[in-house]
């Protein structure tokens, strides 16, 4: 049986915990724009800290690097938006879904799940989700979001900020 993990099979965003642990209620958003989903660490960072009296620094400080989910996605119902976006959906008296954006920005925190294909499940308790409209108006690319989010220390004691489960 092969080790590896492959593609997603599903994003999943939703509130946080009321406990802040990973949330329940989570709903998808997608479909996601082929090859942009990737959840990457940032190289760590190292701070020296020398004297004059020494050659070699005198105490180091390593900084982990921090962790973000990327992707885009082709999902531009208003509701969706808002989502990642910010701003107020609505219907309009024709029947229409409007978005419309906010003001200022939004602060966004939501728990996320990705599912790959092979069925791996990496839940993210909570994460700042920001967000980009790119609204192509070209025959070759379609209205697509792109999102990141990232990875924060859950609030609720001794949950880990990324777990992964390997499905059976």
């Amino acid at each position: 049986m092969a080790k590896a993990e492959l593609g997603l099979k599903q994003f999943l965003m939703g509130d946080i915990a009321a406990d802040g642990g990973m949330g329940t209620d989570l709903l998808p958003l997608g479909p996601t724009v082929t090859d942009t989903a990737i959840l990457t660490d940032a190289a760590p960072t190292t701070t020296d800290f020398n004297v004059e009296e020494l050659d070699t620094p005198f105490y180091t400080q390593v900084t982990p690097g921090k962790s973000t989910v990327a992707l885009s996605v082709y999902d531009v119902e208003p509701a969706s938006l808002v989502r990642v976006l910010g701003g107020a959906a609505s219907v309009d008296q024709s029947g229409n879904s409007v978005w419309e954006a906010p003001l200022e920005a939004p602060q966004i925190e939501q728990s996320i799940r990705l599912i790959t294909q092979k069925n791996g499940i990496v839940d993210i308790p909570r994460g700042k989700v920001s967000a980009i409209k790119q609204f192509n108006f070209r025959k070759s690319a379609l209205f697509q979001v792109d999102i990141t989010i990232d990875i924060l220390k859950p609030e609720k004691e001794g949950v880990s900020p990324v777990k992964y489960t390997k499905q059976a």
